[in-house]
């Protein structure tokens, strides 16, 4: 069951025409995204999110070896790519404690 609640009268499209409620609605319903759209599957948005941290990883490796020869420009960017890494594979961490203690509350559920 769709719903969507609307608490003003006019909208203004994307193209800045003025829309009632309605057809605001009705573009919402026909939208391609509320078609069936074939699902990720979680596993393969788990090994994309991993890829991608080893690529942030990777990145910032690069960087700072050519900060360390002297091919760097500025310091900044290395600082920058490192903080990402490090902050993409403490979240991936998280999320992988997480799904471990989810897994150890379940096993000790049905026990």
């Amino acid at each position: 069951m769709e719903r969507l609640l609307i608490d003003f009268s006019h909208v203004y499209g994307q193209n800045g025409t003025r829309q009632t409620a309605r057809s605001v609605y009705s573009t919402y319903a026909d939208s391609p995204r509320n078609k069936e759209t074939p699902a990720v599957s979680f596993e393969d948005m788990l090994s994309d999110s991993i890829k991608k941290v080893n690529t942030l990883q990777l990145d910032a490796e690069k960087k700072i070896r050519d900060l360390s020869i002297g091919d760097a420009e500025d310091i900044s960017e290395v600082v920058l790519a490192s903080s990402r890494a490090d902050t993409a594979l403490r979240l991936v961490m998280e999320i992988r404690n997480k799904f471990l203690d989810a897994y150890q509350a379940l096993s000790r559920i049905t026990g």
